[in-house]
């Protein structure tokens, strides 16, 4: 994120515009958090299914909330983590910055040493931070170890010029965005001083790495990590897990699945998908494995148009129940599955959340991470079948928004969806239970 210099500069803005009680111990809270080991320092958590990422903006109001209005370290550090966020947003989606390209985050790096001299010098800063007496005992610690020599020592050295080419982050934009996190920084100080709205992780997290929780599929996710609409709570992680089949599951990727207590697996493949291609948890000790086949979307659907209906079909499969009343009765963590883990599972996983209280559009970016994380498996399909219209195979948006609008439309509410197909108010009660308790 931005660098110490520039928490520093725009924590002189700041002091401009607000009245602190302690400005040493306000300084040395900003640029506290870049001296955190790992990165319990910067309070990062997982949400939206471990797809995203945020700074856990509640969690640090929630522990030292009271501190925050007494002690201007823990108002510092506080609003490192708003600037961060702010910086986020500067420089992702409003600069496009990527840091996928190798090479840019060293060169990003770079950019920071040449500018920290200007930022010193047009901002006035000086050299002066002085660690608190007696830090090693302040509660600020039990977030994690700081490295607080490193910190000072490393202050030092921004203070010197450096020459060097510009490769991204100029002094325009470094003048830009302090202006910016000074102005968010006002506003969340006003917030948090006159009880207003305060900036909330769930609404600021960004996208995480495509990944697979297994190493030998391409699309296992958990459905943790979800808010529940209307409230503060969320899906609880390693209760309820999507994905493709695991044909051929390594000893690492069978030790995680036991390890998170996911010993119940729900294979929704047809008959005939599974005689070519057993699934490899079938038979291995410490699983139960339920071979429950939806044939509704196992094969492509005719046209786009058609795929919403398609959908609706699997809803409303024969065996759809039995794969829900499984997913309500089982006595610990459930992985299902279909071939991709795309149609199937992306249904199952859609009903779910949906029981559950996830907002919709939060189903729409959990059903949209497929596209992504089964890209390999869509060029390899456009390969083997170059006339086949891969908008038919390719998840969209409007296919999940479609879907949940026929539901809607067929049973009123999702309860009244699950009601039709057999699962009684109980048995909806232990599936939101199973995800959320």
């Amino acid at each position: 994120m931005a660098s110490s210099i520039i928490h520093l500069a725009v924590t002189n803005e700041l002091i401009k515009h607000h009245a602190f009680k302690d400005e040493n111990r306000l300084k040395f809270g900003a640029i506290l958090p870049d001296a955190g080991k790992g990165k319990a320092g910067h309070v990062n958590k997982f949400i939206w299914g471990r797809n995203k990422k945020s700074y856990d903006f509640e969690f640090f109001r929630n522990k030292f909330g009271e501190l925050m209005r007494q002690d201007d370290l823990y108002l510092g550090y506080y609003l490192h983590l708003v600037q961060d966020i702010c910086y986020r947003h500067f420089v992702y989606d409003k600069y496009y910055w990527n840091p996928m390209i190798p090479g840019n985050v060293e060169k990003l790096h770079k950019d920071y040493s040449i500018i920290n001299f200007y930022v010193a010098e047009k901002y006035n800063l000086k050299n002066n931070i002085t660690v608190p007496v007696n830090f090693d005992s302040e509660p600020i610690n039990d977030l994690c170890s700081f490295d607080v020599k490193w910190l000072m020592d490393s202050m030092y050295g921004y203070f010197k010029e450096v020459d060097g080419e510009i490769f991204f982050f100029t002094k325009e934009m470094a003048d830009e965005y302090i202006s910016e996190a000074v102005e968010l920084c006002i506003r969340e100080l006003d917030a948090f001083m006159n009880g207003g709205k305060l900036i909330e992780s769930y609404d600021n997290a960004w996208d995480n790495r495509t990944y697979s929780l297994l190493e030998t599929t391409l699309n296992t996710r958990d459905l943790g990590g979800y808010r529940i609409d209307g409230t503060e709570n969320y899906t609880r992680y390693g209760r309820l897990i999507r994905s493709d089949v695991a044909n051929y599951p390594s000893e690492k990727d069978i030790e995680f699945l036991k390890n998170t207590g996911i010993t119940t697996i729900i294979d929704t493949r047809s008959l005939d998908e599974k005689e070519k291609k057993p699934h490899g948890l079938a038979g291995v000790e410490g699983f139960e494995y339920y071979d429950i086949p939806i044939p509704e979307g196992s094969g492509i659907p005719e046209s786009v148009e058609a795929v919403p209906e398609s959908y609706y079909k699997i809803a409303h499969s024969e065996n759809i129940s039995k794969v829900f009343k499984t997913i309500a009765n089982a006595n610990w963590g459930v992985m299902f599955n279909c071939s991709a883990g795309k149609d199937r599972t992306g249904v199952n996983s859609a009903l779910i959340l949906w029981l559950c209280g996830v907002r919709k559009s939060d189903i729409v970016y959990d059903y949209m991470r497929t596209k992504e994380n089964n890209k390999e498996r869509f060029e390899l399909i456009h390969k083997n079948f170059p006339d086949l219209d891969m908008n038919i195979v390719i998840p969209n948006e409007n296919n999940m928004i479609y879907f949940m609008k026929m539901i809607e439309e067929s049973h009123g509410t999702i309860e009244g969806y699950f009601s039709a197909i057999g699962i009684g108010s109980d048995e909806q009660e232990k599936i939101k239970e199973k995800l959320t308790k």
